[in-house]
C-alpha cells in the first residue's frame, strides 16, 4: 500500500491553492488506476458490486473512514454501484487530502 494511506487528512491553512498539475499527477501515481482526475479539479472512481447490499456496505464504510478522516466525498449509491467523488471545497479543487482519502478508501474496497 502507498504511503498515502499510512496519512491522515489535515486541515489546510486558508488560501491553500489547489494543487498544480505535477503535484496531483505525482499523487495520482500513488493510487489505484480506477481513480480518474476529471478536469483537474477532482476525482472520481466507479466500483462495480453484485447487488444493492454490498454497495450500501461500502458506502456505509466510507461513510465512516470520511468521519475518522474529516474528509467527505459525494457518494452515489445505485444497484450495482458507487461512484465517488472527492475534491477539497475550501481550495477549490484538488488537495493532498483527496488522494489520502483515495488511498484509504482503496484499502477498504472490495
Amino acid at each position: 500500500m502507498t504511503d498515502l494511506a499510512r496519512q491522515h487528512c489535515a486541515p489546510l491553512p486558508a488560501g491553500t491553492p489547489p494543487l498544480a498539475p505535477p503535484d496531483w499527477q505525482a499523487l495520482q501515481a500513488q493510487i489505484d488506476a480506477a481513480w480518474q482526475v476529471v478536469d483537474g479539479h477532482h476525482l472520481w472512481r466507479l466500483y462495480r458490486l453484485p447487488d444493492f447490499a454490498s454497495g450500501l456496505a461500502l458506502v456505509n464504510r466510507i461513510g465512516a473512514l470520511a468521519e475518522v478522516q474529516d474528509h467527505h466525498p459525494e457518494l452515489l449509491l445505485a444497484w450495482g454501484r458507487v461512484e465517488i467523488t472527492l475534491w477539497t471545497h475550501s481550495v477549490g479543487g484538488l488537495s493532498c487530502n483527496d488522494f489520502i482519502l483515495a488511498a484509504h478508501i482503496d484499502r477498504l474496497a472490495p
